[in-house]
């Protein structure tokens, strides 16, 4: 009788807990993670969507100019379409290797080579690299006169290179870095789903004779074809977007603006020019089109992915 009055008088208060106080704790534990997003996230996007139809400089007041931003931006740019082709030429250049090349990595580290620990931590190595410091690396290796690649093709025969300053180099060379940068965490995403592929999948396909192709074929490819579709978003969205830290640090968009791509002028744009109502408009176009690329890998997916 006794533990039935004490059960009671401690869930008394309980019982008398209402909507408004439950809403109360939850803002206050809420509170601080809110107030962030609104005061770094929120306001800058709506701000920034804002600040796309006027023509401000920062120094004098804005001045509405409704859709001329964007007007300008697609018909009389003479630079953007030069800035698109760049960015395409990036972008696609870069992903076929960033994908493909992890999956390979990550198969070969999955199957047991002898030595695999030293081999995990040379692939690691990139991942834990700075973007800024990395670019000033291969600033030096691509060196006109003591770039250790100029040495290496030397050794082929094949006459020194301006890598970073020639227009018809510099996008490849500015590639193969975002691919080296790229291929660490992608390969993780694949060990990680290797990992995950039933054992007794790859035991049937022996005893149907299946050899290592048919098993990658047949067993590990279907398996993993999630994370690849993950892996293929991910890195179209980073290529897209985070390729601003090498070319600043290693081009600043030369020579000619044969290595400005979208995100670069954006910037540039911004922070050199004091555009800020054409750079926001740049920004939310160049959000449309990440949208757009996502959504079509999304749709595309039903034809190729399997759960």
């Amino acid at each position: 009788m006794a533990t039935q009055q004490q059960a009671a008088t401690v869930a008394l208060p309980r019982a008398r807990r209402s909507p408004r106080s439950d809403a109360l704790w939850a803002l206050l534990f809420l509170g601080p993670n809110l107030l962030l997003f609104l005061t770094f996230t929120l306001f800058p996007v709506v701000f920034g969507l804002g600040v796309s139809f006027f023509n401000w400089n920062v120094i004098e007041p804005p001045r509405f100019v409704a859709l001329g931003n964007y007007e300008k931006l697609f018909i009389s740019d003479p630079l953007m379409g030069k800035v698109v082709g760049n960015s395409l030429y990036f972008v696609f250049g870069a992903l076929p290797a960033a994908v493909l090349l992890p999956m390979v990595i990550a198969v070969l580290l999955n199957s047991g080579l002898r030595g695999i620990g030293f081999f995990r931590s040379v692939y690691f190595m990139p991942l834990v690299t700075s973007a800024v410091a990395a670019a000033t690396v291969f600033k030096w290796i691509y060196s006109y006169q003591f770039g250790p690649l100029n040495g290496l093709v030397g050794l082929f025969g094949i006459s020194k290179q301006d890598w970073l300053f020639n227009d018809q180099l510099v996008l490849p060379a500015l590639i193969l870095m975002a691919i080296w940068h790229r291929v660490p965490l992608n390969t993780i995403f694949y060990l990680a789903a290797l990992q995950g592929v039933p054992h007794h999948l790859y035991e049937a396909a022996e005893i149907d004779g299946a050899g290592a192709w048919a098993k990658f074929r047949n067993v590990t490819w279907p398996m993993i074809t999630p994370t690849t579709f993950f892996v293929l978003v991910v890195t179209t969205i980073n290529l897209l977007l985070g390729a601003f830290d090498m070319i600043n640090v290693m081009t600043q968009g030369g020579p000619l603006d044969a290595s400005n791509v979208f995100v670069f002028n954006i910037y540039r744009t911004a922070f050199i020019y004091f555009q800020m109502g054409y750079a926001s408009a740049m920004a939310y176009v160049l959000f449309v089109v990440v949208l757009g690329f996502t959504a079509f890998q999304w749709v595309a997916q039903k034809y190729w992915v399997h759960y």
